[in-house]
């Protein structure tokens, strides 16, 4: 039995796990904070999207068969920044896909991949070196910085980039992770 002043306890919707849709109650729960967007062009409850689980979670739906999340939708689901415009998934080099975002067509490593609430991800170190190697630089430089602010260490970075198997555009990546490594406001 509720007491007499149940009515003062905060409101506990329900949570709201995709798109909010148009209208005026969509633009009160952005306005109000509840709901952000995602790299699908959906948007979802700010719980779900507070935890590496819950962004993965909420990117199950973008994976075609044998892909796995990457680039800088790897690097949201990672840390929670960088929100990609649109999702981006890497699958192996012999695989014909269509998806609703980016696939890209990568050699991938045993390891290069990981489960994130059951959702294949590349794992920080992999998802490093492919920002480091092919995003533009205003993307690549801001991702290692997040990834490396959560603690990937940078000499497994350095590592990945320097292996003799992999043919990486590694005098770039070096450069741009030594940027990356580099205090925002000085020079490298």
């Amino acid at each position: 039995m509720p007491s007499a002043l149940s009515w003062l306890d905060p409101a506990a919707p329900s949570p709201l796990t995709w798109g909010a849709g148009e209208g005026w109650e969509a633009a009160a729960l952005r306005h109000d904070g509840l709901v952000g967007p995602t790299p699908t062009g959906a948007e979802a409850a700010v719980d779900l999207r507070a935890s590496p689980a819950g962004r993965a979670g909420l990117l199950r739906e973008a994976l075609v068969p044998g892909s796995a999340l990457a680039r800088t939708t790897a690097l949201w689901v990672h840390t929670g920044r960088l929100l990609a415009l649109r999702t981006e998934l890497v699958v192996p080099p012999e695989r014909r896909v269509e998806g609703g975002g980016v696939v890209h067509r990568q050699h991938l490593a045993p390891g290069d991949v990981a489960l994130v609430a059951g959702v294949p991800t590349t794992t920080p170190v992999r998802t490093a070196v492919d920002l480091l190697c092919f995003a533009a630089p205003g993307t690549a430089v801001p991702g290692a910085r997040a990834l490396l602010a959560h603690g990937l260490p940078a000499e497994a970075v350095r590592r990945a980039l320097v292996q003799p198997a992999r043919r990486l555009p590694g005098r770039r990546a070096l450069s741009l992770l030594a940027v990356a490594l580099t205090p925002p406001g000085r020079h490298p």
